[in-house]
């Protein structure tokens, strides 16, 4: 059962410059399409090259075509404007092509040390940062010494404005092929370079063997960093194995990435303290916009969320066509369904002392405006009491055991605060508190009442299924949690796989519709922005 569960989780103004082509009119990038103005505050910064003096990554070589949303099928579920212009796409072809190949002798890939140039460009960049930039690579072999100091492992205040790791989770035996080394190219290129260093991208590499010394043995962390990681991209990664994670965490009983999944990135940020946020991403993610866009917006959208009934908010799909296509008439109606009666501050639980800000009065209905959230996820955060997903019961070291009130999101891709990680940690080290990976941050953050967001991305969907069709399956729990209940075709349940739509939807954790979706844009297919997940096959 174990092998077999494991394995469904696994599947688990400048003026335009104009091209004409046969039947398309491509536009270079011009400001007027950066949706990015509108949503978030970007930073005055300048750039960074691979090479210095080699222009082919730049942005403004990035071709973007009309893409015409209100004559396209509307999305089903999310917002088609929440991770850029929907009315634009970006176009495959102007940025992955110049990352396939070496373009000269004097630029090739096989010299590129993509941990330097990120260092670079953001030391180039440091006036814009409030922190120290670390410029030592080198330290990464002793990353995971035990034990942790007290300072490791301390609460650190919540900052706001610091730089952000985008922390890709990958494994020993992973296969960089040529298409997936391009994809890493372009997205340190649209993280770290194009906001000029407030990005910094790592893999977080799972050793499998366990009798690797990786936090005692430097000669044993440098042979399997060479083994395991392509020269162009080792000095930005840190490998860990379940020794490391087992002895940051003895009352724990899973350290396995499957159930663990953000132990190790606990570490991460115990060892990283001048990043204050961290993007866990899957190296299955694709991006159809371009990246540092869609981070952006999804981090102004939260910012902007009022806490009143948003875990309420958080609990459901956006479903634009039963609101006239407006998110604050969606919020507006989880208002008048909930009233005063949502998660407002803490959820209280036995023996647990809530860490997060004292809530004000419930008449103050714009707390929480303005607030940089401490946990952003990309499903929604249903409660999964009751809905016999497989790992509905495993929860451990919590007072009230099964009745613990909790949350969780499926798919673990997040943007998780510094403060959070650390606090997850401590209920780990201190009290083996701990639970399956999807309800970790999001149970943690409902129970020290943090702030909590689901970002409602667009999902497109082939099986053309009617909004009612939609409703009765995905929007029919309970008020609170209407996207749960019991059986849901979002998750695996002790029953199995449960019929729903998402066989052949753009964004979920299983089935191959967001591979077909990547090939054709590969193709040259017109796309919005969108998160196409899983993408296996390239």
């Amino acid at each position: 059962m174990r092998r077999r569960l494991i394995s469904h989780r696994m599947v688990i103004g400048i003026p335009c410059v104009l091209l004409i082509s046969v039947f398309t009119i491509h536009r270079f990038y011009d400001g007027r399409y950066d949706h990015l103005a509108s949503l978030s505050k970007e930073s005055h910064h300048q750039a960074c090259r691979i090479w210095p003096e080699w222009d082919a990554s730049d942005r403004g070589n990035l071709r973007y075509d009309d893409y015409n949303s209100k004559e396209a099928q509307p999305p089903s579920v999310g917002d088609a404007k929440i991770l850029g212009n929907p009315d634009v796409c970006l176009k495959a072809e102007s940025r992955l092509d110049v990352y396939r190949m070496s373009p000269t002798e004097d630029y090739d890939w096989n010299t590129v040390q993509w941990g330097y140039v990120q260092k670079r460009c953001a030391a180039g960049n440091q006036h814009l940062y409030i922190d120290e930039i670390s410029t030592n690579s080198a330290r990464n072999h002793d990353l995971w010494r035990q034990p942790p100091s007290p300072a490791q492992t301390s609460i650190q205040p919540k900052q706001k404005g610091g730089r952000t790791a985008v922390v890709l989770r990958t494994w020993d035996n992973y296969e960089y092929t040529d298409g997936r080394r391009a994809w890493l190219r372009a997205l340190i290129t649209e993280t770290a370079l194009h906001s000029a260093g407030h990005y910094e991208v790592f893999l977080l590499v799972n050793v499998k063997d366990n009798t690797i010394e990786l936090e005692e043995n430097q000669v044993a962390y440098k042979q399997a960093l060479q083994a395991y990681v392509p020269e162009e991209f080792r000095d930005m990664a840190v490998l860990w194995n379940e020794r490391t994670v087992e002895k940051w965490y003895p009352e724990v009983e899973e350290h396995g990435a499957q159930n663990q999944m953000y132990q190790a990135l606990q570490i991460f940020s115990h060892q990283f303290p001048h990043f204050t946020h961290f993007w866990q991403l899957e190296m299955d993610l694709r991006f159809t916009g371009h990246i540092y866009d869609s981070l952006e917006n999804a981090v102004a959208f939260a910012e902007l969320q009022p806490r009143r009934n948003l875990w309420e908010r958080n609990g459901r799909f956006y479903i634009p066509e039963l609101h006239n296509g407006s998110y604050d008439a969606f919020t507006k109606a989880v208002d008048d369904e909930i009233g005063d009666l949502g998660v407002w501050g803490p959820i209280v639980t036995t023996n647990f002392m809530p860490k997060g800000p004292k809530p004000p009065p419930r008449s103050e209905k714009d707390w929480g405006v303005n607030e940089d959230a401490d946990v952003i996820s990309l499903f929604p955060d249903i409660d999964p009491i009751g809905t016999d997903w497989i790992y509905e019961t495993m929860i451990h070291g919590f007072t009230d055991g099964l009745a613990t009130p909790r949350r969780a999101s499926f798919v673990s891709i997040t943007r998780s605060s510094r403060r959070l990680l650390q606090l997850v940690s401590e209920a780990q080290r201190e009290s083996g508190q701990w639970l399956a990976s999807e309800a970790t941050l999001e149970t943690l953050a409902l129970l020290h009442g943090l702030k909590a967001v689901t970002i409602p991305h667009r999902i497109m969907f082939a099986n053309n299924w009617t909004v009612q069709q939609f409703v009765e399956n995905i929007d029919r729990g309970p008020p609170r949690n209407k996207a749960g209940g019991y059986g849901i075709s979002s998750s695996y349940t002790t029953h199995g796989w449960v019929p729903g739509p998402w066989s052949q939807s753009s964004y979920w954790f299983a089935h191959n519709d967001a591979d077909n979706q990547w090939r054709t844009y590969l193709g040259g297919d017109c796309l919005p922005p969108l998160l196409l997940h899983p993408v296996k096959d390239e």
